[in-house]
């Protein structure tokens, strides 16, 4: 179980300012901090939120001695203007700022501004209602970075790569030192696991009824099976059970598997499509192909959006305007469901090279936010294109969504150190990942504008 997410909330509120003085003020100050309080607890239930007043100068200091430690800050101005808000945000610490419209403003505008200008990560909104979802709906932003920090992903890899990745020698550059740069960017924390002692610990335990129980139940509910041999789905099934068991043990948030090196090296014959797909309804996030940079959208997806992102190769027909985001799988409950949302097929793919895929049937005619994430250079990449069709067909991976937007775009500022993946989410989240990018103080580009 995870620990409980705190979160300290401040409250500007000098009861002489901007708004007027006492006794008046003292009244008008408690009750809306009353009813921040109440509608921020009654949407976060599982979050501890703590609540201190800054009216002085000390108060400020005091406040930032005794929450050093805090993933970040919920600032409330309601009064203006002493400059209290300058000595929080510099403290480096991601800062939301939720301002009352009339008395709160002042610190608003001057703080936000300078703030933003410096470069430190700060969001936020001003508004006469506290309670409104506008008001609400941004503490969700360290909600999710708290959920972020609190991550633990497991890695199983080859025994030679797990060595690499963990001794950190003198020769490792990029590759061998992603995990520590990613860890130190978005607090997530790898733990890696050799293919032998997860194949000893768990795979090798998984009884032959418990696969044959879950092949039956992915081939009753798959709208079609074109694959010529069910001993790899049942292999599949397998690996399901078996990553669903070593996350419940170690304790972790999401599974990756270096699914392509193991399997044709011997080492774990077994596909983990099928299982990935599954691990959705369980409440565990999977990653395609172990890899660490797309995780960090994915997570990001999860924690912040409630959308269930896929990692994609991107292919793109710039004839007709067209992306063709292609991989092994892709969730039957994109949007977050916790029951499927469209149907899939098992598969083969590859021109039959590869069995136990999975050709999900995804939703067309709405947006798509697509996401790389380079760590060398701080960086998230976004596009948004419109999904307008499933394709099937024997070539490459199995699920292929095709989308419509600015192809040209793209190529042209396509980051190579992101990689060939990118993570497709449901929805038109620029915004959002914006305003997060913000608060893990990485800079953000916009492929296709």
């Amino acid at each position: 179980m995870n620990p409980k997410i705190r979160i300290p909330v401040v409250f500007i509120d000098p009861v002489i300012g901007d708004l007027g003085g006492p006794s008046r003020s003292t009244k008008i100050i408690e009750d809306e901090k009353a009813v921040f309080l109440n509608a921020l607890r009654l949407s976060y239930p599982h979050v501890e939120f703590l609540s201190y007043d800054i009216r002085e100068p000390v108060d400020v200091q005091a406040f930032l001695n005794v929450e050093g430690n805090a993933v970040g800050y919920v600032v409330v101005t309601l009064n203006s203007l002493m400059g209290f808000i300058d000595p929080i945000i510099r403290s480096g610490k991601p800062v939301v700022v939720i301002s009352e419209a009339y008395a709160g403003a002042g610190e608003y505008m001057l703080g936000v501004s300078k703030a933003l200008s410096e470069g430190y990560p700060v969001i936020g909104v001003s508004t006469r209602n506290l309670a409104s979802q506008a008001a609400i709906n941004k503490v969700r932003y360290l909600v999710a970075l708290a959920r972020l920090r609190m991550s633990k992903v497991l890695f199983i890899v080859s025994p030679s790569l797990k060595s690499h990745l963990y001794w950190q020698f003198g020769p490792n550059t990029d590759m061998y030192s992603v995990f520590r740069l990613i860890q130190s960017i978005t607090g997530v924390t790898p733990v890696l696991m050799d293919a032998n002692e997860f194949r000893t610990r768990f795979f090798d335990r998984v009884s032959d009824d418990e696969a044959d129980e879950w092949t039956n139940r992915w081939v009753k509910y798959a709208e079609a099976v074109y694959d010529d041999t069910m001993d790899e789905t049942r292999n599949s099934a397998k690996l399901y059970v078996a990553m669903r068991n070593a996350v419940r043990e170690l304790g972790v948030s999401a599974v990756a598997v270096d699914c392509i090196v193991l399997y044709n090296t011997g080492l774990l014959r077994a596909w983990p499509c099928l299982g990935y797909m599954q691990l959705w309804y369980d409440g565990i996030i999977p990653i395609c192909e172990a890899d660490p940079y797309a995780a960090v959208p994915i997570l990001i997806a999860k924690y912040l959006l409630n959308r269930n992102g896929f990692v994609v190769n991107v292919g793109v027909d710039e004839e007709r305007s067209e992306f063709i985001y292609h991989h092994y799988y892709a969730p039957t409950n994109p949007h977050g469901s916790d029951r499927p949302e469209v149907p899939y097929v098992i598969t083969k793919a590859h021109l039959g090279t590869k069995h136990a895929s999975v050709h999900v049937k995804l939703p067309t005619n709405e947006p798509v936010t697509v996401v790389g994430f380079n760590p060398e250079e701080r960086l998230l990449t976004i596009h948004v294109s419109k999904a307008v069709n499933n394709e099937y067909a024997p070539q490459a991976c199995a699920t292929k969504l095709i989308g419509s937007g600015n192809v040209t775009n793209v190529v042209r500022n396509w980051r190579w150190r992101s990689g060939w993946h990118r993570v497709v989410i449901y929805g038109d989240f620029r915004r959002e990942l914006e305003e997060f990018a913000r608060l893990l103080e990485l800079k953000v580009l916009h492929e296709d504008l």
